[in-house]
């Protein structure tokens, strides 16, 4: 303020130089050469004469005052500020692939145990699968400590790839997969935006990628249904897996064993009762609700699809998948899905409740695919050979049709 003040009083005796003259300056020293004032004109005179030249050009902009506001707040200095204010900026990571850095992969052709402690003695704790990634929480120079998935534990340097390497590694060997990043994205039969538009999908299903070509990549959307998608609304990734730790594996086995188990007893021949009177003959056949129907095709989920397959077991394809399992409630479809259509009473494609089916004709002009709706705009399905019986959102495609088997 004392600085403006002065900045102000110097503009304002300068225009008075010019105005009055030399003399008009001298007579008013002469008269208060005894008072008050005249000690602050001497500061005023010694400040015009101290004062650099650029500052004083500075107050004005061709011949225009500039009026310098103080500023609102007073900004108080730290220390810790500072000394952050002169280090280094943070470079940019040079990887080649930078998802990659402080992670690995298992460079095996099945899978590589995990230990509790880094000697080979020590007990496994789970198992770092073909394709699978890890977080690198501790590099030795013979056992690293990794992290992936809910297992922790230490895997030999031998059998994995660190940072590029094991981005080359996935390159050569993991499948990549497209998410889609738009609400309602076009699958074009051809990689440009006039080509035609075979189906919609919705964002945040992922889609397996089979090739990519400039701006554009086709995907495999369910059996043999492909098409293009735009790379503006997508994102692209590889498709890794994780460890898997004792306790899972011996629960997805104790899971697997009683879903063949169920399916051996659905798949085998009628046993007739010796003849009682009145006694109930056991056909095989569960009777029961909706909810009955979507928890037990549910129980097949993670299983393999097979193309012409229909073991809910060993592999199947889609209409082998919903004619199992419809089949073990007492009904009767079709082989293909294209005549499952026809067994039961058309509806529409928002009209459908749990156990109902769901029909798509993979942007075609015939049904090329089917599943079973359970509810929340989900269905499950035999979708791919990547994904097996899986569950999606039951628009991941455009639905063509929908059929209620059920009462």
């Amino acid at each position: 303020m004392i600085r403006k003040a002065l900045r102000n009083t110097v503009i304002v005796a300068a225009s008075l130089v010019m105005l009055f003259g030399l003399n008009t300056v001298t007579r008013a020293e002469e008269t208060y050469k005894d008072t008050a004032v005249a000690g602050i004109d001497a500061m005023i005179g010694q400040y015009v004469a101290e004062m650099p030249q650029a500052d004083m050009a500075a107050e004005t902009t061709e011949g225009v005052p500039v009026t310098t506001e103080a500023p609102t707040e007073a900004v108080v200095s730290d220390p810790s500020s500072t000394e952050a204010a002169t280090e280094a900026p943070i470079q940019e990571s040079t990887a080649r692939y930078p998802e990659f850095e402080n992670k690995l992969m298992a460079n095996v052709t099945d899978y590589m145990n995990i230990r509790a402690e880094a000697d080979e003695n020590s007990e496994a704790v789970g198992k770092l699968p073909q394709g699978a990634v890890a977080e690198v929480l501790e590099q030795g120079e013979s056992w690293t400590k990794i992290q992936s998935g809910s297992v922790t534990g230490y895997v030999k340097n031998e059998f994995v790839v660190f940072g590029d390497d094991a981005g080359d590694y996935a390159e050569a060997n993991c499948d990549k997969i497209a998410t889609v990043t738009t609400t309602t994205l076009k699958v074009r039969e051809e990689p440009n935006a006039e080509s035609t538009c075979l189906t919609m999908i919705p964002e945040g299903e992922s889609y397996e990628v089979l090739e990519c070509a400039e701006g554009w990549t086709k995907i495999l959307i369910s059996e043999e249904f492909t098409g293009y998608v735009s790379n503006e609304f997508i994102d692209i990734t590889f498709d890794l897996g994780t460890a898997i730790s004792k306790e899972e594996e011996e629960a997805e086995l104790a899971r697997q064993q009683a879903a063949a188990q169920q399916a051996a007893v659905q798949s085998a021949p009628v046993q007739q009762a010796a003849p009682v009177p009145q006694a109930p003959v056991d056909t095989g056949v569960v009777s029961g609700s909706r909810q009955d129907l979507v928890n037990y095709a549910l129980q097949f989920v993670g299983n393999p699809y097979v193309y012409g397959g229909s073991s809910l077991t060993n592999g199947t394809d889609c209409s082998g998948f919903t004619m199992r399992i419809y089949e073990h409630f007492g009904y009767s479809l079709n082989r293909s899905s294209r005549d499952q259509i026809y067994n039961g009473t058309n509806i529409g494609i928002y009209e459908v409740q749990p156990g109902d089916l769901l029909f798509y004709n993979n942007g075609g002009s015939t049904i090329g695919h089917v599943a079973i709706y359970i509810g929340n705009g989900q269905i499950v399905h035999a979708s791919t050979e990547r994904t097996g019986i899986i569950v999606s959102n039951a628009y991941y495609q455009t639905p063509c049709g929908a059929t209620r088997i059920l009462p």
